[in-house]
Formats: structure tokens, sequence, C-alpha cells
């Protein structure tokens, strides 16, 4: 594939028919994409939705469907008011036992000014990834990052070592609340990474959700460095034989991420922190100054 070409694929633990109604259905497309209006999956419908950037740059797509097959296909031009170029997007969708691969790919790129930072490649690739993780959610990936852990104290402890003691087993560069829903709170790793995270659902002693709203990870070896960004931090608290059975689920973090062996090498090192924290009340968190 040419240096111009985006291409994603990802696997959805979800029937073709579910992930095409998500790809096609006016009210689900808002929820991960934009508000297309009253899109239809037809050749030669036209729409256009405004989209921007942090800086309150916005611009006007104007698209049309270029190709459909019912259930497998959709490809749909892509271009700016007021600016040259154009591009092409294609969605395709296969049946692999009962999962469903979706590729994106985004071609014509190139096309666009090339004097304008907001239309590099890189900017469309992180923002494709953005999408393709809120898209995710609500169709988990069957290899999304798990890691199941015992751990040798009881479940309020656990919870509460996950809701109120970040700091004593993650890093110690720990900004905001994260013991109610709604909070937000940041962890950072030095000045080169960081991580904030919205409290999305909390059952006492049960279940902590986190949706990842901002994230940086500058390391020079990933070409991304927002990937984190829109995916869900899940912990699963149940009681087993006097002990914890803590899951964790990091719903977007999957082996095609491109931080997948850092990441999940990390999340295991911290995990290790935070049960040993919760065991004999000494873990291994980051420190920073």
């Amino acid at each position: 594939m040419d240096n111009h070409t985006i291409v994603i694929e990802r696997l959805f633990n979800s029937s073709k028919d579910k992930v095409w109604k998500a790809l096609t259905d006016p009210d689900e497309i808002k929820d991960w994409f934009y508000d297309f209006g009253d899109f239809k999956a037809e050749v030669g419908f036209k729409f256009q939705f405004s989209g921007g950037h942090k800086d309150d740059v916005h611009y006007l797509h104007l698209c049309e469907v270029t190709e459909v097959i019912p259930g497998t296909m959709l490809s749909y031009s892509w271009r700016y008011e007021g600016y040259p170029g154009i591009s092409i997007v294609k969605f395709e969708l296969t049946e692999e036992s009962g999962k469903t691969l979706l590729i994106l790919k985004h071609t014509g790129i190139d096309t666009f000014p090339k004097d304008n930072p907001h239309f590099s490649l890189l900017n469309f690739k992180d923002g494709w990834n953005q999408l393709i993780n809120k898209l995710s959610k609500s169709h988990p990936e069957q290899n999304n990052y798990e890691l199941n852990t015992i751990i040798e104290a009881p479940v309020h402890q656990v919870f509460k070592g996950i809701t109120e003691e970040i700091p004593s087993w993650w890093t110690s560069m720990f900004e905001g609340e994260s013991n109610n829903i709604r909070n937000v709170f940041t962890v950072r790793f030095g000045h080169a990474v960081f991580k904030t995270m919205l409290v999305k659902e909390i059952i006492s002693d049960k279940i902590i959700v986190w949706e990842v709203i901002d994230t940086l990870i500058d390391l020079p070896e990933l070409e991304n460095k927002k990937e984190w960004l829109h995916t869900t931090i899940e912990w699963h608290i149940s009681e087993q034989a006097g002990k914890t059975n803590l899951l964790l689920k990091h719903i977007g973090l999957t082996p095609d991420v491109g931080c997948y062996k850092i990441c999940s090498d990390g999340w295991h090192s911290f995990v290790t922190s935070l049960k040993a924290y919760l065991e004999t009340g000494t873990g291994t968190p980051f420190v920073g100054s």
C-alpha cells in the first residue's frame, strides 16, 4: 500500500449485520462518528458534516456515496468546501467464524493541500483510530487486552485501591479525583506520557469503568502518540474463596495498536504493583518529581 493510504483492520465480536448497521444507520453513526443527518447507503447520496480540531478550526466535509454492496462494502468520496483535492473512504466487512473483520481504507489524502498540517497523513490516521476505538466500545473486539489476577485481599479493599489509592500502585504523578462517577483524573509518567480519564461507571465492590478523554505517549518508536484516546478501561471485581478475582479489560488496546507491547507490559507491571500494595502495603508505582 502506498504512503498516502490509511488501512485499519479491526475484528469485531459482532455479526456483519450489526457492524453494517453501525456504519449506515444515522442514529448509530452519530454515536461514534458525526451526525450525518438523514444518511442513506445509496450510490449518489450526498451528505456533509462539520469537523474540526482543538484549535477550533472547522472544515465542512462534502461527501457522496460512490459504491455500495449491502452488508459488505460502503465507499464514499471525501473533500472539503473551499479546498482542492478529493479522497475516497471505503469500509469492507468480512465474516470470520461468527465475527466480523472491518477493513477501513482512506485513499487520495495526498490530493489535499500539503502546506496545511490538518491534512497530514498522521492527522487522518490519528482521527480514524480514535473513531474506530469509539465504534469498538459498542461492538467489543475479541482481541482487546485482558489481564486476570487473584489478589489475597477482600473485594472492598481492592475496590478502594483502584478508586482512591492510585498513587500507591500506579504513579505518584496523580491529579484529580477518581472515586465517583463523572470524576476526571490524570496519571502522568514523566513529562512525555499522560492519560486523562473520565469515570464512566462505578458499582461499589464490583465494576469501575474509565474512558480515556486525553492522552499522550510521546515515545520515539510510536508513530501515533494518542492511541489510548477514546479507549475504555474496565475493572471487574468478584469474590473467590475469600480472595478477590480482578479482571482488567482495556477496550481498544489490541495487538494491531502500535503501543500494544509497551502498554500490555505496563499493565502487567502496574497490576502486579496493585496486587503487592493490597497484599503487603507496598506497591511499586512510577515515582516522578
